[in-house]
């Protein structure tokens, strides 16, 4: 349960998924419930099935993401700042980020359909996140933004 300061972690899935998701859900998230389809939880989704793409999820709203689909995700959550970022794990690329203000306390979330993933925690804030956190502090992605 992450209810203050910084965390950082990398999932990495199998390319083959179908659809896969990671992200972060208020505890109120039901099991069975789809990340990003209420207020209770924020994801980046990748659908593998006739096409590929790559979208930003939360409270039943998606952005797409121009950007290449990387082959691990990084995920930064600074709770006490209300920011959720997405990286690619390897170059440290940002893909989207959600501003917001956290009511309660958040879990790490994930969701996998015909495949797998492996989650890497206990991980130190990359430098290059810390510094691009506050270099980019006006300009990122927003949940208001899905559309």
């Amino acid at each position: 349960m992450i209810d203050a300061g910084q965390q950082y972690w990398e999932v990495k899935f199998d390319k083959e998924s179908k659809a896969f998701a990671v992200g972060v859900a208020l505890r109120s998230l039901g099991r069975f419930d789809q990340l990003g389809k209420s207020s209770a939880s924020w994801c980046i989704h990748l659908n593998n099935w006739l096409q590929q793409s790559l979208t930003a999820k939360y409270n039943n709203k998606a952005r797409t993401l121009d950007c290449p689909i990387p082959n691990s995700i990084g995920v930064y959550v600074n709770y006490d700042e209300g920011i959720l970022s997405f990286y690619n794990a390897k170059t440290k690329q940002l893909m989207h980020t959600f501003r917001t203000k956290f009511q309660q306390p958040i879990i790490p979330a994930f969701m996998v359909w015909n495949g797998s993933f492996s989650v890497v925690t206990g991980l130190q804030v990359p430098s290059v996140v810390q510094s691009g956190q506050r270099k980019n502090s006006g300009t990122s992605s927003s949940n208001a933004s899905l559309t």
